[in-house]
């Protein structure tokens, strides 16, 4: 059961990328004080300075990297366990509630740890 709703899990977020990642890359230009959010199931990830933010509440997401046709660099996808984060929704504010897609707000993030965090997440996972 675990293994199949991984492999849904999966091809949701395949979905999400093919389908939508450049809304997805255009929300995350110059965003620096929101985390958005996106449900594949199993997991909640968060794409580029979105990725940076959940990474520092959660230091122990899984960081993971692709490549998209417009795009020459990396795209950094960073994701939490459904669990983990939907007990942090609890004890914070949820700017945007969609369902599978949510936008919490956040202190700010300055361009060069934005700038730091990438290079590091992608020499790490490379």
């Amino acid at each position: 059961m675990a293994e199949s709703l991984k492999q849904q899990s999966g091809i949701r977020l395949m979905a999400l990328v093919q389908n939508h990642h450049a809304e997805i890359l255009d929300r995350e230009k110059n965003n620096d004080k929101f985390i958005h959010l996106y449900n594949t199931g199993t997991y909640w990830v968060a794409f580029e300075q979105s990725a940076c933010q959940l990474n520092r509440i959660f230091p122990n997401c899984g960081i993971f990297l692709f490549k998209v046709d417009d795009r020459p660099e990396y795209v950094v996808m960073a994701s939490v366990l459904c669990e983990e984060v939907d007990a942090y929704f609890r004890k914070h504010i949820v700017r945007c509630d969609e369902g599978d897609y949510k936008v919490l707000a956040v202190s700010g993030l300055q361009a060069r740890e934005y700038g730091r965090w990438h290079m590091e997440a992608v020499r790490t996972v490379l």
